[in-house]
């Protein structure tokens, strides 16, 4: 019955770390997509402000750089993309995922939004005097950025709901997923327990 049971919880573990490396995979895929459109927006906004009666150079040189960024970020996610599709069990193998520091709940993913929507809308104020278009430009960026806040705690908080899906979906990875054991799993458990007694 202990053997059973045991074979229960390291299943029930196992499960918890294999739907929260789903969830940061999809997560990391949407970020990099946010952040590459609010580059591209905040870049864009620059550019459009500098091209006045006199060019600003410094406005052209900071467009140039968010725009870059914004590339680099595009890049990122279609790297992301390439490993959202990656053997997770496979991917767990050799060394358990890092935990994820990022929200987890709606309140909290709301509470980042909604710093990013002040934050745009302050340096929107402060800017729209001197430079109108930049200072649009900011706080639709800043809106954009608002989106990472939820994002990452819906994909954090769905997980485990998530896993259970593919699992019931996908005969194959449940078969493989039953008698699955990495290297790290049964550490990871003592550990658990033991912080667990100690609570």
């Amino acid at each position: 019955m202990s053997e059973k049971s045991d074979h229960a919880d390291e299943r029930a573990y196992l499960a918890r770390v294999v739907s929260e490396l789903i969830a940061v995979r999809r997560a990391r895929l949407l970020s990099m997509l946010v952040l590459a459109l609010a580059m591209l927006v905040a870049g864009i906004g620059a550019a459009m402000q500098a091209q006045g009666t006199r060019v600003d150079t410094v406005l052209l040189f900071s467009a140039f750089s968010l725009i870059m960024i914004g590339i680099v970020c595009a890049l990122g996610a279609i790297l992301a993309w390439t490993r959202i599709n990656r053997d997770v069990l496979d991917s767990a193998a050799s060394a358990k995922p890092a935990r994820a520091k990022a929200p987890r709940t709606r309140n909290t993913g709301m509470a980042v939004a909604i710093g990013f929507a002040v934050l745009g809308l302050l340096f929107g104020w402060m800017l729209f005097t001197a430079t109108p278009i930049l200072a649009i430009a900011i706080v639709l960026a800043c809106a954009v950025l608002a989106c990472l806040g939820p994002i990452w705690a819906n994909e954090l908080s769905t997980a485990d709901d998530r896993f259970a899906v593919i699992l019931d979906s996908d005969d194959e990875l449940a078969k493989r997923f039953s008698t699955y054991t990495p290297i790290w799993l049964h550490e990871a458990m003592e550990n658990e327990k033991a912080g667990q007694d100690r609570a």
